[in-house]
Order: structure tokens, then C-alpha cells, then sequence
């Protein structure tokens, strides 16, 4: 499978509730694809007013797809400082001390799509990230750093803790195409 055919695959299944935008820029970096999902939720005690609000809870999801022939360490490391330095103050905090009001969640997911397999400290490296933060000790919600390296063409899925149900999300998309192939 072709690193084109994966990302179609994959934009095909999430087209519904994400906004996709290809070569997107950010940070003097291009990302092949970046998707955005937005997640409102409220309960209400009896009528649709503001003062009867028992809850609200406002959820993001923000996805950086990333073509590299080769993930290398420094790559990698890389990547990982530029979300937590760049993209977690800035899609997070709005580039200001704590996130919006009612902010639950927000995952910041790498999908990194390699033309060759990684090296085995990359792929240590990959499983041993563990980044979150809490804000406000989780009364502003949190944030957490989920890192996916694809290599489509050796149906290989490396994933962070973060991110296990990415992996089994990938690897359907994956057997889909396989198998539709076949």
C-alpha cells in the first residue's frame, strides 16, 4: 500500500467530523494533512437558558499528518518538543496561561506516514512517550500527546500509550484497503 492510498483511507472514514486541510502550515512547518475535530457538550436542568446550565464540557482533537521517508531520532525529538513548545500553547492555551472555559480534553496525535520502517530505537522511543498536562489540576481539563509512525507499505502501526485505539483504527483501515486490493 501507498502512503497516498493510507491518507485517502484514512480521510475517507474521518471526512464526516473532522475539518481536513491539506498543506497546512504552521510554525514554518508544512503538514501534509492537519484535521480538526470539535466536541460540545452541555446538560441543561429544565429549560435552554444559560442559567439553568448544570455542565458544559468543550473537547478538541487536532491531527498532523506527516509524510517522512525515514523517522529518525532527531526527527522525532523534533517533533515532540515543537507540540509540546508550539502547538500545545498555541491550539491549547490560545497562546495564553490556561484554555478556554469548559475545556475537558484536548489530544494533539502525530500520524507520522514513513516510507521505511523505523529503526528500533525510534520505535522505543515512539512506545515510551508519555506526555500529558493537566491544567489548573484538571479543572481546566488536560492535554495529551499521542504519536502514531505508519509504514503502509509493511502494514506496520507504532504507537504511543497514548493512542491504542488509534492503532486499531489504523489497522482496519489498513486490512480494508489490503483486502479490497486483494
Amino acid at each position: 500500500m501507498r502512503r497516498r492510498e493510507f491518507i485517502d483511507g484514512v480521510l475517507d472514514s474521518i471526512s464526516d467530523k473532522y475539518d481536513i486541510y491539506h498543506n497546512y502550515w504552521f510554525g514554518g512547518r508544512k503538514f501534509v494533512i492537519y484535521a480538526y475535530c470539535y466536541n460540545h457538550n452541555n446538560k441543561f436542568a429544565s429549560t435552554m437558558n444559560e442559567s439553568s446550565k448544570l455542565w458544559e464540557a468543550k473537547s478538541y482533537e487536532h491531527l498532523f499528518f506527516i509524510n517522512d521517508d525515514n523517522l529518525s531520532l532527531e526527527d522525532y525529538e523534533d517533533l515532540k518538543k515543537f507540540a509540546i513548545d508550539q502547538i500545545e500553547p498555541h491550539f491549547v492555551r490560545a497562546d495564553g496561561n490556561k484554555p478556554i472555559n469548559h475545556h475537558l480534553y484536548t489530544y494533539i496525535t502525530f500520524i507520522v506516514i514513513t516510507r521505511n520502517r523505523p529503526q528500533i530505537e525510534v520505535e522505543k522511543a515512539i512506545r515510551n512517550l508519555r506526555w500529558h498536562k493537566s491544567y489548573a489540576f484538571f479543572t481546566r481539563g488536560y492535554c495529551k500527546l499521542r504519536f502514531v509512525c505508519v509504514t503502509p507499505k509493511e502494514f506496520n502501526i507504532i504507537v504511543n500509550d497514548n493512542a491504542p485505539e488509534i492503532k486499531e483504527y489504523l489497522n482496519r483501515v489498513i486490512l480494508r484497503k489490503k483486502n479490497y486490493e486483494d
